[in-house]
């Protein structure tokens, strides 16, 4: 509970922040509309000329889009912009000001700032969910969409994971764009289902940097045919990245702590 109130002040705060600089919020409103519609006309383009993809039918593979975007608002909304100025804090002190802090480092460094402006990219994806359920008379079941619902919650938990452990190697090296790099292109390989991927490309983002692997399982438990055995997996694995975060996290602080005395 004193970790909710902690972030509702957190969310006032950056909402007077955002009414002091309304400009930001229309620019981003207008960037993420551009883009929803470019992935749509592409779409389109494609599907003039074939009627599924690696099993995707055009209305699935729209449902997938919507979803993709909505986790990935999700994630801006919440630890993005934080994470990336991790090593910004490191060299400026201000991480020294969060470890003292009575709450939870990791929560704090994590979770201070709320991007705002991205709730409405999250709402641009409900609608193109909504979109392609009603376009493709995709019916869902209470079980299925609950199913979907703590997918995308886990999914949310695996780009963590992965971000976070990454983002904790600033504490060794000041040279880390490589980290927004590898992040930045795992996202766009993963902004399609994982089935339309062979070789390398499927391999990495399935075991090594499962994004594209939780994305296509949240989508998949709301409109396609999973194997169960499967959708465990996921799970499990989501939870393996998130404590595997906060170990790394707290092994981390603890060679700052040595090295800073």
């Amino acid at each position: 509970m004193r970790y909710i109130r902690l972030y509702g002040e957190f969310f006032k705060q950056s909402f007077i922040k955002l009414m002091a600089y309304r400009v930001n919020f229309f620019l981003i409103l207008i960037t993420n509309s551009t883009y929803f519609a470019v992935q749509l006309i592409l779409l389109q383009v494609i599907f003039a000329n074939v009627n599924s993809l690696a099993g995707w039918t055009k209305c699935e593979m729209i449902f997938y889009i919507g979803t993709f975007n909505l986790i990935d608002s999700l994630w801006i909304f919440g630890p993005y912009f934080n994470l990336l100025s991790f090593t910004e804090q490191i060299r400026s002190g201000m991480l020294d000001y969060y470890i003292t802090k009575p709450v939870n480092s990791q929560f704090l460094v994590s979770l201070r700032n709320v991007e705002i402006g991205s709730l409405v990219s999250a709402l641009a994806g409900i609608a193109i969910i909504g979109y392609a359920l009603i376009e493709g008379n995709i019916k869902l079941t209470s079980w299925r969409v609950i199913l979907y619902i703590i997918a995308i919650i886990h999914a949310l938990l695996v780009e963590y994971g992965i971000y976070f452990i990454m983002t904790c190697l600033s504490f060794w090296t000041v040279k880390t764009d490589f980290i927004e790099n590898i992040h930045g292109i795992m996202c766009y390989f993963s902004n399609r289902p994982i089935d339309i991927y062979k070789g390398v490309i499927r391999f990495i983002l399935t075991y090594i940097l499962p994004y594209g692997f939780a994305m296509t399982v949240a989508s998949k438990a709301a409109v396609k045919s999973m194997d169960a055995s499967v959708y465990i997996s996921f799970i499990l694995l989501s939870w393996c990245f998130f404590g595997g975060s906060i170990l790394f996290w707290k092994f981390a602080l603890r060679r700052y702590n040595s090295a800073s005395s």
